[in-house]
């Protein structure tokens, strides 16, 4: 398992130097290799599942109107895209980064757990807010071997000015 997580890790940073970049609503990125991409008018998402059942996920949502605070920002994005969607997941986030800035955006990362078949995993909300707009994206994994490939998508995120 080890070593088909190593592979796809190595392959994903190889070939995503040469990827092109996408957008959606605010954001520009490279699009992960090898996950599959589906694609609404209020977000596009991007999985994938290994053998062991192991999966990762990443979704960009649209834009709305913020909200009085970037804590109500963070906390309404974390309920409603997080606790609305996944089960078992943490009703607050466990851990909230306090907001730098990425691209002129306002940052906040808010960290917490949900639970699918049983198995405890990662769930991160990254918050993004400019003038009077929020969005997000959401990073939900099973096993810790594929944050590098979260860490690879984010470096790669930018968001509009």
């Amino acid at each position: 398992m080890k070593k088909y997580l190593f592979t796809l890790i190595i392959l994903f940073t190889t070939i995503n130097i040469f990827s092109q970049t996408s957008s959606f609503d605010v954001f520009t990125y490279q699009p992960p290799e090898f996950f599959t991409k589906s694609e609404l008018a209020s977000r596009v998402q991007f999985n994938i599942t290994n053998n062991d059942t192991g999966f990762c996920s990443i979704i960009l949502y649209k834009n709305q109107p913020a909200k009085k605070t970037v804590m109500d920002d963070v906390l309404g994005q974390w309920k409603e895209q997080v606790v609305k969607r996944l089960a078992k997941a943490n009703k607050k986030p466990l851990k909230i980064v306090t907001e730098q800035l990425w691209d002129g955006w306002a940052s906040t990362l808010a960290i917490g757990n949900f639970y699918q078949n049983k198995k405890k995993c990662v769930v991160m909300l990254n918050s993004f807010r400019k003038d009077k707009t929020t969005a997000c994206v959401v990073f939900e994994m099973s096993d810790k071997n594929l944050k590098p490939v979260v860490e690879l998508f984010s470096k790669n995120l930018h968001l509009k000015k």
